[in-house]
C-alpha cells in the first residue's frame, strides 16, 4: 500500500511531526508527499516559498524511515478536476500511477479528502492533536509563543534572517485578540450550510456591483462567496473577514482562484484593511448581527458603514445584502399548524434576549401584532436548529428606506436600494405553514426576504 499526502505545510507542528513518525508502523510501502500551491508565495494564505516549505518538510519525512518522494504542485481554479490534476502531476513527476485500489489519502482538507473518496480512494483521517499549522503561522505573526510547538526544522525557517519581517508585513492586517467568538454556541455545520444553500441568489443580486481590484468580504462565513468571487474576477485580490475561528478555518481548506487571498480574524464593525485600500466592502448576511450583537443598536451599523467608507478608494462600492423590515403596519398571521403555532407561542416570550413582541390573539391561530415583528417571525421560524441564537438575532433591523438614509450617514451615494424574495423560501418554509393579512383581515403579498443595498463612496 502507497501513502498519498496532501498540504501546503508552511510549518510542521510538533504534533505534526509525531503524527509523520508514527508512519513508520503503517503498512504502507513508501509516500508521495504533494505540496499543493507551489506556484503561490507572499500571500497571507501562502506566506512561503516552495522551497523553504519543503526545507521543512523533508526532515519530518526522512524521520518515518519510510521510501518518500516529493512533489510540488500548483493550484488550478477547477476544484471539481483537482483530483485528476494530482495524479496527472504525479505520474508526469515519478512516474508512479497512483490507483485507489493500491493508494491511502492522507489529508487535513475535508474538501480534498471527500473529492478523493469520490474517485475510491481510501481516506485516512489523521488524529492530530494541538494547533493547525494555521494556527501556527498565524501566532508568529501576532508575535505570540509558538516555538513550542514547532519541529526544530520550523523554528529554524522562521528563525532565518528577514523571514519574520517578511511574514509579520504579509499579516499587517489588523487582527483581534482571542475573546471574540460570535457565535460560540453556534452549529456551524448547519448554520454554514444554510448560508450556502442562498450562495447562487446571493451572486445573482451582488455580483454586478462588484468593483474589481481588491474585494473585502466582512463576515466571509464558509468562504463560499469569496470562493465564487475568486473564479469570477482572478485579477482581483481578496480579503475574508470573520470573528469566528471555526468559519476561518473552513475557509482556509478552499481552493480559490487567485492566489491572493487573505483570512482575518476581526470585527467586521471595525476597520480590518488599511483606509482607502479597497474598491468593493460587502456586507452578506452580517449586518444584522451587527445590529443584533450590539444591543439591537442602529448605531453598531453607523459604525460599521462608516468604517467600510474608510476603507474603500474614493469611487468604491459598498454591498449590503440582508435582511429588511417591512414599511411600519399592523398584520395578521393565520397559523396554520400545530407545528408554527408552538414555534409562534416560543418565539413571542423568547425574541430578542426575552423581551418578547407585543401581540394580541384574535382567535385559535391567528395573531395580531407589528409588521416588524411578524416578518421577523417568518424570517427564522425554521431555523430550529440553532434556534437559541436565532431567536435572539433581529434579522430586519431596518427598512429599505433606513438602510437608504444609513448610507446617506455615512458618507455614500445611494446607487441602487432593492427588495428581493426568494422563491425557494417562500415555497419552503412560507407557504402551507402561514397566511399573512392586513388589520382587516385582507390577504397579503408575502414580505420581502431579503434587500440589496449599494452605496458608492463619494470622491
Amino acid at each position: 500500500m502507497h501513502a498519498l499526502l496532501l498540504g501546503r505545510f508552511h510549518a510542521v507542528t510538533k504534533a505534526q511531526g509525531a503524527w509523520l513518525e508514527s508512519l513508520a508502523a503503517e503498512p504502507i510501502d513508501g509516500m508521495t508527499c504533494v505540496i499543493t500551491s507551489a506556484n503561490h508565495a507572499g500571500t497571507r494564505r501562502n506566506p512561503l516559498d516552495v522551497d523553504t516549505r519543503e526545507a521543512m518538510l523533508r526532515p519530518a519525512l526522512a524521520r518515518t524511515g519510510k521510501p518518500f518522494t516529493l512533489v510540488r504542485i500548483d493550484d488550478i481554479p477547477d476544484s471539481d478536476a483537482w483530483v485528476e490534476h494530482v495524479l496527472a502531476q504525479v505520474k508526469a513527476r515519478t512516474g508512479r500511477v497512483l490507483e485507489p485500489a493500491s493508494t491511502r489519502l492522507y489529508s487535513a482538507n475535508r474538501d480534498v479528502d471527500a473529492l478523493f473518496a469520490a474517485k475510491g480512494f481510501t481516506v485516512v483521517a489523521g488524529d492530530v492533536k494541538g494547533l493547525t499549522p494555521h494556527e501556527l503561522v498565524q501566532r508568529i505573526a501576532d508575535g505570540r509563543p509558538w516555538r513550542d510547538e514547532a519541529t526544530a526544522e520550523t523554528v529554524a525557517v522562521y528563525e532565518k534572517p528577514g523571514v519574520l519581517e517578511a511574514l509579520k508585513a504579509v499579516f499587517h492586517q489588523k487582527l483581534l485578540n482571542d475573546d471574540g467568538e460570535l457565535g460560540h454556541l453556534r452549529d456551524f455545520g448547519s448554520y454554514g450550510a444554510q448560508m450556502d444553500a442562498s450562495l447562487r441568489q446571493k451572486l445573482d443580486d451582488l455580483v454586478r456591483w462588484v468593483k474589481p481590484g481588491h474585494v473585502v468580504d466582512k463576515g466571509c462565513g464558509t468562504g463560499k462567496l469569496l470562493v465564487e468571487l475568486s473564479r469570477l474576477f482572478p485579477r482581483s485580490r481578496f480579503s475574508g473577514v470573520d470573528l469566528s475561528r471555526e468559519f476561518l478555518r473552513l475557509c482556509d481548506e478552499n481552493t480559490y482562484a487567485t492566489d491572493d487571498v487573505g483570512l482575518v480574524f476581526g470585527n467586521v464593525i471595525d476597520m480590518c484593511v488599511p483606509p482607502a485600500s479597497a474598491t468593493t466592502v460587502i456586507f452578506s448576511s452580517v449586518m444584522h448581527e451587527v445590529h443584533s450583537y450590539s444591543g439591537y443598536d442602529v448605531t453598531a451599523i453607523d459604525r460599521a458603514l462608516a468604517n467600510a467608507n474608510t476603507e474603500l478608494a474614493p469611487g468604491g462600492h459598498l454591498l449590503v445584502r440582508d435582511g429588511v423590515s417591512p414599511p411600519d403596519a399592523t398584520w395578521r398571521l393565520e397559523l396554520l399548524d400545530e407545528a408554527t403555532r408552538a414555534t409562534f407561542d416560543r418565539f413571542a416570550s423568547e425574541f430578542r434576549q426575552g423581551r418578547g413582541v407585543r401581540c394580541s390573539r384574535l382567535a385559535e391561530g391567528l395573531v395580531e401584532l407589528s409588521s416588524h415583528d411578524a416578518n421577523e417571525f417568518l424570517c427564522k421560524k425554521d431555523y430550529l436548529k440553532n434556534w437559541h441564537i436565532e431567536v435572539h438575532e433581529e434579522f430586519g433591523p431596518l427598512t429599505l428606506a433606513g438602510w437608504g438614509e444609513a448610507l446617506g450617514r455615512a458618507g455614500f451615494e445611494p446607487v441602487h436600494l432593492e427588495e428581493t424574495r426568494n422563491p425557494w423560501i417562500v415555497k419552503h418554509r412560507y407557504e402551507g405553514t402561514v397566511r399573512v393579512m392586513d388589520a382587516e383581515g385582507r390577504p397579503l403579498p408575502w414580505p420581502a426576504t431579503n434587500c440589496v443595498v449599494v452605496g458608492r463612496k463619494r470622491a
